[in-house]
């Protein structure tokens, strides 16, 4: 029974936040600044983002265009001027509604004849180092099986001081043993997220590719595990964390 009151609230936050992740999304504003932009220059090209969630552009950008796998996650936000009011761009968006704000930033990198990157590791190695240089947060770099992660490991307090934080999927949780849908794990496994942050955390999308996803029911327990070990266990290996003032959400890719 308390499993499936975790599960039916996080059902009902799903849905109000997928709402409100619509409204706010860079998509809703089609800026071509919020698209990570690549010009290629003879032998060597230079990786540009100006936009919400610069590490999240650009993981995108390297996917669509050269197929890297490459995740992106946001750092907690609770200094007000790591902030934006998106109502002024998107008028239909309740006032007040606060998103990351734009910051920008760029990386020349040497390019195959095609146009790919030389190294891969060496280009988002640098993007991180420049990502670290030019924002107040900090990030580090993560390799699991061939695929790539930006992980936040620095923000800013309240006041706007630096401070060291913990990155949400780093965060120990405890699911108890059943036999249960995978996706209503991930649903306990945010919930556990959302307890201990404060921070109302969502988990995973219902559909990827047009199926619905984690409808297999499979006997799932964790104790006291990484978020992220635990989101590897329930099949997911790629994904994107997205937050704002009160929200996170784990999107998969």
């Amino acid at each position: 029974m308390t499993e499936m009151k975790y599960f039916t609230g996080a059902m009902r936050f799903l849905t109000r936040t997928l709402a409100v992740l619509v409204a706010i999304s860079p998509a809703a504003v089609p800026q071509t600044s919020d698209i990570a932009q690549i010009e290629r220059h003879g032998d060597s090209a230079v990786l540009s983002v100006n936009t919400f969630r610069p590490l999240d552009a650009i993981a995108t950008k390297l996917e669509s265009q050269f197929g890297i796998a490459v995740s992106a996650e946001d750092p907690v936000f609770q200094f007000r001027g790591d902030l934006m009011d998106i109502s002024f761009e998107v008028p239909r968006v309740r006032p007040g509604t606060l998103v990351p704000a734009r910051w920008r930033f760029e990386v020349q990198f040497p390019t195959n004849p095609d146009g790919s990157p030389q190294n891969i590791r060496e280009l988002l190695t640098s993007i991180v180092a420049e990502a670290n240089l030019r924002s107040p947060f900090a990030y580090r770099l993560d390799e699991v099986s061939g695929a790539f992660f930006f992980v936040p490991t620095r923000s800013r307090d309240a006041q706007g001081r630096s401070i060291a934080m913990t990155p949400l999927l780093d965060r120990p949780v405890t699911i108890p043993p059943g036999v249960r849908r995978i996706n209503e794990s991930a649903a306990l496994m945010a919930a556990d997220l959302s307890r201990q942050t404060g921070l109302r955390v969502s988990c995973c999308q219902s559909v990827i590719a047009g199926y619905p996803w984690g409808m297999e029911e499979v006997m799932f327990a964790a104790s006291n595990e990484p978020a992220r070990s635990v989101l590897r266990r329930l099949g997911l290996n790629h994904w994107h964390v997205r937050c704002d003032e009160k929200f996170c959400f784990i999107d998969m890719r």
